[in-house]
């Protein structure tokens, strides 16, 4: 995860710098404002990370928008900007649909934990296609969702709760925790793209948050958490991309 961030982070500077560069030199006929070469950035910035972690959506969509932004040097004036977007969609859901196996085996692979008993545990993950909501009750130690436009609820209800993993492209999923007892540690594992998860946990979990998301979603937290000494570590970890995760503390 911190390769992955040093490396963003590396390849945003260099070409940020191009950027300015190129944008005060005037190598280039067209003049660009002060707030185009901002855009451009940012732009560029959500590309980056998103071309780091297999986001399809986000890479899509920054090319889409930085196509917008250039419309007039590159010609395409008259197709912009809600045919572009729109196509930007459909290319979007099209290359989720043909590399999604792919993408989610290798974001998951390295996505492990060290439990109570000192064992790594890899992240298993189980492809279900689901066009209505698939509403479940789990009392196993270790949870799988999985939503690919469709929706998904579950209530999980383990007395000695591990580790889940949730997957979502193009759906949404919402999994209650309210029933679950965790022994010492567990890891929530979130990988969304064009969709939302909502998570409800006791609000007695200290929920540890090491999410990476592009600038083109958001992680929001309702209620007040109340973590003791006899407090369990959660840790939600994983990647957003083009979408929302909500943690309710209840």
């Amino acid at each position: 995860m911190r390769n992955r961030n040093g490396i963003f982070w590396g390849l945003f500077m260099l070409l940020s710098a191009g950027i300015l560069i190129v944008s005060q030199m005037h190598l280039i006929s067209y003049t660009f404002g002060f707030w185009t070469v901002v855009l451009t950035i940012f732009l560029v910035a959500v590309l980056i990370k998103s071309l780091v972690y297999y986001a399809i959506p986000g890479t899509v969509f920054s090319l889409a928008f930085l196509a917008i932004l250039y419309a007039k040097p590159l010609g395409i004036t008259a197709i912009v900007p809600w045919t572009v977007l729109g196509a930007a969609l459909l290319i979007s859901i099209g290359l989720s649909f043909i590399f999604h196996p792919f993408i989610i085996k290798h974001r998951f692979r390295n996505m492990r934990y060290y439990d109570h008993v000192g064992h790594w545990h890899n992240a298993r993950v189980h492809t279900r296609v689901g066009h209505h909501v698939d509403v479940e009750t789990v009392d196993q130690p270790d949870v799988n969702v999985s939503v690919r436009m469709g929706s998904s609820v579950r209530y999980v209800t383990s007395d000695d709760f591990k580790e889940a993993n949730i997957d979502v492209s193009m759906g949404n999923a919402k999994v209650y925790f309210e029933n679950v007892t965790v022994q010492d540690t567990a890891v929530i594992n979130v990988n969304v793209s064009l969709g939302g998860v909502d998570l409800y946990v006791p609000k007695n979990w200290n929920i540890v948050k090491e999410i990476d998301d592009n600038s083109m979603s958001g992680l929001i937290e309702e209620g007040n958490p109340e973590i003791t000494e006899d407090s369990p570590t959660v840790t939600v970890h994983g990647y957003i991309s083009l979408s929302g995760l909500k943690i309710t503390y209840i």
